[in-house]
């Protein structure tokens, strides 16, 4: 499936842009899922990267981050922010970086979907993958491991190198340049209503506005169904 535009006010969005933005969201929302504990940041950073690192193996963006070299190896600032919204957002608990209701309720309302996206389903199973590949192994350790790892660098055209030889501050990994193929494929009426889902702020959510919810709820209802 593919996409034509979500026009914002006062602007023109790309479509494909704000499908990825939703999907990246359920990429890091599937991450905690998959993991038995509760994920400190600095984990999160490498997971994600080595996911990203090995879905470029197969010629896919397994979500959409681009990474560069920082002080302790691979960062991304999308990453970072697209984790603090999910938590200030109430998709994920800050302290057991676990799906909350609202995290598990996209997850199984979007199984079906992402069952039928070879893509999608690729992208999750690289990130399964990843994620118990190193469960038990310490952030530390990972940063060690990552550090040691060889990589194409983006901002030399492919040229491999050693994550620890990388210069400061250099793209590593870029979809748009890198030419990969991305996994936002969905329905233009379900990626608006997941962006109205993902946009729900606690105030939205207060008890005493139960109908902002159950709108959102139908709404998103309607779109899966349909």
């Amino acid at each position: 499936m593919t996409f034509k535009r979500i026009k914002g006010e006062g602007e023109t969005v790309s479509a494909h842009d704000s499908a990825q933005e939703v999907w990246n969201q359920l990429f890091l929302l599937a991450l905690f899922r998959c993991s038995e504990e509760p994920l400190d940041n600095l984990k999160i950073q490498k997971v994600v990267f080595i996911s990203e690192d090995e879905g470029r193996k197969k010629g896919i963006a397994a979500a959409d981050f681009k990474f560069f070299r920082f002080n302790l190896g691979p960062y991304s600032k999308a990453v970072a922010n697209d984790v603090r919204k999910l938590e200030d957002f109430g998709f994920i608990d800050p302290e057991t970086r676990q799906p909350t209701e609202r995290g598990k309720y996209i997850l199984e309302y979007l199984a079906e979907i992402i069952s039928e996206s070879q893509p999608a389903k690729l992208s999750l199973e690289i990130l399964d993958c990843v994620c118990k590949q190193y469960q038990s192994v310490k952030s530390s350790r990972l940063v060690d491991i990552v550090y040691d790892r060889t990589v194409p660098v983006s901002a030399y055209n492919g040229t491999e190198m050693k994550l620890k030889d990388i210069p400061a501050c250099t793209d590593i990994i870029n979809p748009v340049s890198d030419g990969l193929r991305t996994v936002a494929e969905m329905p233009t009426d379900l990626l608006e209503i997941l962006q109205v889902e993902l946009s729900l702020t606690a105030e939205d959510l207060d008890p005493d506005k139960p109908e902002n919810v159950q709108l959102a709820r139908s709404m998103l209802n309607t779109a899966l169904a349909s």
